[in-house]
């Protein structure tokens, strides 16, 4: 009975722990969209501002 209990333990945590990177990565990839965004519109926006 441990050994099941160990088992479903671990299964959670890792799953838990799969759900937490999974949410990391989104966040990361779209605060790497939002930078490259924006260093896009500033790079523009200056090009135009002085030309």
């Amino acid at each position: 009975m441990d050994k099941v209990i160990g088992t479903f333990k671990n299964m959670f945590l890792d799953l838990f722990s799969m759900g937490k990177g999974f949410l990391y990565g989104f966040v990361m990839v779209g605060l790497f969209i939002v930078i490259c965004g924006a260093l896009i519109y500033g790079f523009l926006f200056l090009k135009s501002f002085i030309f």
